[in-house]
């Protein structure tokens, strides 16, 4: 029954994640899909809300349960972070990587990369719809959006798409510092590949 909840979760947070995406692609949405959208919205926080207050109710150590659950907090209390859920994924992924004999090492770093992606995708999305509207931002589409979540998460920083908003900024903090984590384990993995590589040609 557990297995069955975990997936229908997964699947609401898929479409939750569609129905947060299509305002980032489409400024002209009529009454009728802005209701439908904030009907799926409202339906899938409802639907972690009563996850997260289920696992609290039933956990032996209620301060232990909220330390190993910051994904299911963090999409109930943080409307932009729900998809977040769909890590979910992300981590059978990586196991099911480790599993295939392909190496932990590689599992993990293909995990950091793809949660790398997906965070850069969300922060774009939520960028667009809060800056484009703005007078005198420089983010007026999607893909104005992508590309400063990008060169943001990465931390390149190009400085030619930036926040004007206090929201966007907030959201600026959070990705630069997930930012700096995620891809230095990225770098840091890959040097490690390189390092064994040496190693094993020294021998």
């Amino acid at each position: 029954m557990k297995r069955i909840w975990n997936e229908i979760l997964t699947v609401l947070a898929l479409c939750f994640l569609l129905a947060y995406s299509y305002p980032a692609f489409d400024e002209n949405i009529s009454a009728s899909q802005q209701i439908v959208i904030d009907f799926v919205q409202w339906a899938c926080w409802l639907a972690f809300a009563m996850d997260l207050i289920y696992g609290i109710w039933k956990a032996g150590n209620k301060k232990d349960y909220l330390r190993h659950h910051p994904l299911e907090i963090a999409s109930v209390l943080l409307p932009f972070l729900r998809p977040l859920r769909l890590m979910r994924v992300i981590s059978f992924g990586g196991l099911a990587l480790q599993k295939i004999a392909i190496g932990r090492q590689f599992a993990i770093t293909v995990k950091v990369a793809l949660t790398t992606v997906f965070i850069a995708y969300i922060s774009a999305v939520q960028i667009t719809i809060t800056e484009r509207a703005v007078y005198g931002s420089n983010i007026k589409n999607f893909a104005d959006g992508l590309w400063w979540a990008i060169t943001t998460v990465t931390t390149v920083g190009y400085g030619d798409r930036y926040p004007t908003t206090t929201e966007g900024r907030f959201l600026a903090v959070l990705l630069m510092v997930m930012g700096i984590s995620l891809v230095g384990v990225i770098t840091a993995s890959v040097a490690a590949w390189f390092v064994k590589m040496s190693q094993d040609d020294a021998r």
